[in-house]
């Protein structure tokens, strides 16, 4: 643990002189400076606005150009279409640019909501783990194991979840606060190392809960989102197996 805490004193003087650095530079730049630099500034700042967005603006046709045409390709050669699910599977993927997806989610789109179709399969693959497609009567459905009510109240709970790493991440500076200078605890005695290590901890636990809940969090509301426009049926876990 000494290594660790002589690891963690290094890297705090590292960016004390980092900052130190930031302020001496900042020293430097006088008015007489800025104001010589300040005209060349203005003047070349306009062309690259206007570089850039002339430049965007030209990588954004062309990508919707190929897009139109993968489009076209699918349509013609895939959807509906009586070949291998396993090429028709690859042609979706290409198509969505996605290995998360599979053409049954791509024709139902098509068929139900053609005219947000990207909008639509994004959010359905960020929704994955919670919609599903599968075939049922020769026809494609979504199908989800809660109800849009469900997922609501569980988006709710997600978000206390995330709020909570909030408190977690600084538990540890609280509980010393309260033994040293409250004078909670009074018989135990807290070593520098504890302090480093314990803080270590609540930061890792707090990150993890965070990352999850909003991963979580993400993916459930794109769930309630879709859940109308692309008429989900709600089917429990139970009744589906």
């Amino acid at each position: 643990m000494k290594s660790v805490v002589v690891a963690f004193k290094a890297l705090m003087e590292f960016m004390l002189l980092l900052l130190k650095i930031f302020f001496i530079f900042m020293k430097m730049i006088t008015i007489d400076l800025l104001i010589k630099i300040l005209p060349v500034f203005l003047a070349i700042v306009p062309f690259l606005v206007w570089l850039d967005k002339a430049k965007r603006f030209t990588h954004r046709r062309k990508f919707y150009l190929n897009r139109l045409e993968a489009v076209k390709e699918y349509l013609d050669n895939y959807y509906n279409s009586d070949k291998n699910k396993l090429e028709k599977d690859c042609a979706a993927q290409a198509l969505v640019c996605s290995e998360k997806t599979s053409h049954l989610e791509v024709d139902y789109i098509i068929k139900v909501f053609p005219q947000r179709f990207f909008i639509m399969i994004r959010k359905l693959i960020t929704a994955r783990h919670f919609i599903t497609a599968l075939i049922a009567d020769d026809k494609i459905i979504l199908t989800a194991q809660s109800s849009k009510e469900s997922y609501k109240k569980k988006r709710m709970i997600l978000v206390g979840s995330y709020f909570s790493s909030i408190i977690i991440i600084p538990l540890n500076n609280i509980l010393v606060f309260l033994i040293k200078k409250i004078d909670w605890f009074p018989l135990v005695e807290v070593s520098e190392w504890v302090l480093v290590a314990g803080g270590i901890c609540t930061l890792v636990i707090g990150t993890i809960i965070a990352i999850i809940s909003g991963l979580l969090f993400r993916a459930i509301d794109a769930a309630i989102e879709i859940y109308d426009d692309l008429k989900v049926g709600c089917i429990p876990k139970k009744q589906e197996s």
